[in-house]
């Protein structure tokens, strides 16, 4: 199965501080939604883990190559095919706008046994929306 969109909820957001340099060739940026639960790691960046019960709030993006795309995010997000990873790339369904049935769209996931290591040092992002939890958190330190 080909998968041309790629589900992103943290620094690749539009207008957030990794997006330019890793999606800034996006050709389409629409409003997602997928399943999961987000967190705040203490490095500055989310971590979605995969859950049922959850929802986690971003974007979908397409790409003029999707394969030169996935090959600088597994850079970023330190995804190596069958070796250890930071984050593992995974197919997941989202929903958008104006689509009645969910699209298939590659994410970034966290691997869950890394959850047990570093639990408590998470912080669950309740409403699943990275961009209102970093501009609350700017809002706070302003």
């Amino acid at each position: 199965m080909h998968i041309s969109r790629i589900f992103v909820y943290g620094t690749l957001l539009s207008g957030m501080s990794n997006h330019k340099r890793f999606c800034g060739d996006a050709l389409t940026v629409e409003p997602a939604v997928t399943t999961g639960r987000l967190y705040h790691i203490p490095s500055g960046f989310p971590a979605m883990f995969d859950a049922p019960d959850g929802q986690v709030f971003g974007e979908a993006m397409t790409f003029p190559d999707i394969e030169k795309t996935l090959e600088r995010l597994d850079r970023l997000e330190g995804y190596h095919p069958g070796g250890v990873s930071h984050y593992l790339r995974t197919m997941k369904k989202a929903m958008l706008p104006g689509i009645d049935k969910p699209v298939s769209v590659w994410a970034y996931v966290y691997p869950h046994q890394r959850l047990l290591e570093i639990s408590r040092n998470l912080k669950l992002i309740e409403e699943g929306c990275w961009r209102t939890y970093f501009s609350e958190k700017e809002q706070i330190s302003s």
